[in-house]
């Protein structure tokens, strides 16, 4: 499993290339990283107490979930939160 190069000009961390390589499939990135860690929507809504459709909405490319649930969302995944956030658009 290789890692794609972080921004070293916002100390943006690196990005596992699967991870890398979903996203250019279109998943956002909480989805992204479920699947590269093999956790089932229904496991992730297990985990944080949630239903499966829960989890597909937080996981649509327009959802915008705010810092205190990707915190939550990365703690289950055991990632850090700030892998979870979408760049800002321009």
């Amino acid at each position: 499993m290789g890692v794609a190069d972080g921004d070293e000009a916002t100390g943006a961390p690196e990005l596992p290339n699967e991870v890398t390589w979903l996203r250019r499939d279109g998943m956002s990135l909480i989805r992204a990283w479920r699947e590269h860690l093999g956790v089932t929507r229904e496991e992730l809504g297990r985990r944080l107490s949630v239903a499966p459709a829960a989890i597909t909405q937080m996981e649509a490319r327009s959802a915008r979930p705010r810092a205190a649930t990707l915190k939550k969302i990365a703690t289950v995944l055991g990632i850090d939160w700030q892998l979870l956030q979408e760049p800002k658009k321009k």
